[in-house]
């Protein structure tokens, strides 16, 4: 937990230290520069400031019991108690009209459960090609399955979920796991079916048997272990921000980075872009990347117009 009080450690006053505030003059050479301080967030994929005059504290959603709240607009995810207030939690997920985390980690659950019965499947219908004779069709290629395509677009950097893999030592490990047993079960179809062409049904069935107890129950592990993993980092981080008396955690996706910026470098919002309600502006990186500027007044009036809750 990152604190932006004055009795925090001086790492963190250092990191996140509140003196830069919203127009703060940087004396130079020229006439003084307004610059504002910001706490740089992500939220769906895109970065959001806001000002350290108005950020209090960081933590992860883990730290804290969110008590839900009856009746409350959905961008409300609860109230917390934060050093003996009671404060709203604004989801600004929610807020800004994106599907929350848990959906993401639903659909990920969903897609592992079908790339699983994929496999089950699989090893049901070359048991059957043995039984009847009949022809089996399924992918022998582990590259063409629908699990074989996932695997490698993760690999290439080309899945939304590439960029984790690659930063996870921990899932790095994980997916590499994945290759030798999902290789031996498409492996698995040539000699099968060699040993019923040689009249050897009972070889062919037992390896089939084999393949379900290890190779199968070992990538459905890894499908476990990676779907723990994936969850614990889509939990999202509360930022306890305050605009005059007033005070609300944020939840967000993840906390980026700090940045100053000069105030004359926020461009007003073009008229093509959509979802502007809660934001005042952007700012261009060096990167190519922008920063949108989010309006706290705004989403405090909307989210907790008063003190009270």
């Amino acid at each position: 937990m990152l604190s932006m009080e004055p009795d925090t450690t001086d790492q963190a006053v250092a990191t996140l230290s509140p003196t830069s505030e919203t127009g703060t003059e940087f004396q130079g050479e020229e006439a003084a520069v307004a610059v504002t301080r910001y706490v740089v967030v992500e939220v769906n994929h895109n970065f959001y400031g806001m000002p350290t005059s108005s950020t209090v504290e960081l933590m992860s959603s883990q730290m804290v019991s969110v008590t839900r709240v009856p009746h409350s607009p959905a961008f409300i995810s609860g109230v917390v108690n934060h050093r003996g207030t009671i404060i709203p939690v604004i989801d600004l997920r929610s807020l800004l009209g994106f599907e929350p985390r848990s959906a993401e980690t639903e659909k990920l659950s969903h897609m592992f459960e079908k790339l699983k019965n994929d496999h089950v499947g699989w090893l049901n219908a070359l048991q059957e090609a043995i039984y009847t004779s009949s022809a089996f069709t399924k992918a022998t290629d582990p590259t063409k399955c629908n699990f074989g395509k996932w695997y490698e677009s993760v690999i290439d950097g080309t899945s939304p979920m590439s960029d984790m893999v690659a930063d996870d030592p921990i899932l790095k490990a994980l997916f590499d796991r994945f290759n030798r047993p999902h290789r031996n079960i498409h492996a698995l179809a040539q000699k099968a079916l060699h040993f019923k062409e040689d009249g050897m049904v009972d070889k062919a069935i037992a390896l089939i048997d084999e393949s379900r107890d290890t190779d199968l129950a070992e990538m459905c592990t890894i499908f476990d272990q990676v779907l723990e993993i994936v969850s614990t980092r889509l939990d999202s981080m509360m930022v306890i921000t305050e605009v005059g008396s007033r005070k609300a955690a944020i939840a967000v996706d993840g906390v980026s980075f700090v940045v100053d910026c000069e105030d004359s470098s926020v461009e007003p919002l073009p008229d093509t872009a959509d979802n502007t309600e809660f934001l005042s502006g952007l700012v261009h990186q060096d990167d190519g990347t922008y920063i949108l500027i989010a309006d706290l007044e705004h989403i405090y009036n909307i989210a907790c117009p008063s003190k009270d809750i």
